[in-house]
């Protein structure tokens, strides 16, 4: 099989598969959602001091979605997402900031 006819066939079975492939994305999205806010709550329990690099993501993720939001809102999954996105890393940023000051 030439390079160009596998590429031909990836692409097709890429186009096929679109939209299980964006649900596959979309579920390991939240996935990495819920992990990061269980490391927080983790955390939390154990009593133990977040790291400066930790709070900073958290919170510049947090930004992003809030400041990309308005642009992400035409689409009802896209509106969901966003959502999410919010709540999570707004939760996950507060329990950072609670061992921070606490711990």
């Amino acid at each position: 099989m030439s390079l160009m006819r596998l590429q031909e066939w990836i692409s097709g079975q890429l186009q096929k598969r679109k939209e299980l492939l964006y649900n596959l994305g979309a579920i390991s999205s939240y996935a990495s959602m819920l992990t990061f806010f269980w490391h927080g709550i983790s955390m939390l329990v154990a009593k133990e001091h977040p790291k400066h690099t930790l709070v900073v993501y958290a919170a510049l993720t947090f930004f992003t979605i809030v400041v990309m939001a308005p642009y992400k809102w035409d689409k009802k999954w896209m509106r969901i997402k966003t959502s999410v996105g919010m709540l999570v890393f707004g939760l996950s940023l507060l329990v950072y900031l609670f061992c921070w000051f606490v711990y």
